[in-house]
């Protein structure tokens, strides 16, 4: 009877040990990447001339889980970023650099696969 206890309590730990917090998908982590873009940045469009948005370099990047900063990077000289976050919900934003600040968000649920996503921020060119 003890044995079987003991057994019992064995087999209860170990399963317990492989969910939750402390299981074998504790801590694991997924990568979002992306480029701040901004637009518009021609003052007037014409037929013919194309206008593409423009990257932005330095922008702020951070990563949200509710009003939590969870993570945060700037962008390259080309507008990209890369954040290691742990599994979970957020929301990414990114903020221009410049005298005119506007903001841009993608939610995303990071896991193991990677994410990717252009966010357009406002150039406040009009």
């Amino acid at each position: 009877m003890k044995r079987c206890v003991v057994a019992l309590l064995a087999t209860v730990l170990w399963l317990s040990g492989c969910a939750g917090p402390g299981g074998p998908d504790a801590g694991h982590t997924g990568v979002v990447t992306g480029v701040v873009l901004t637009a518009p940045v021609c003052p007037v469009e014409r037929v013919g001339h194309e206008c593409p948005p423009r990257p932005v370099a330095g922008a702020a990047v951070v990563a949200l889980d509710g009003e939590a900063v969870r993570g945060s990077t700037r962008t390259d000289g080309t507008g990209a970023f890369q954040l290691t976050m742990p599994d979970g919900s957020y929301v990414i934003k990114a903020s221009n650099v410049g005298g005119y600040v506007s903001t841009a968000t993608e939610p995303v649920v990071i896991s193991e696969t990677p994410v990717h996503i252009t966010l357009v921020v406002d150039s406040g060119i009009r």
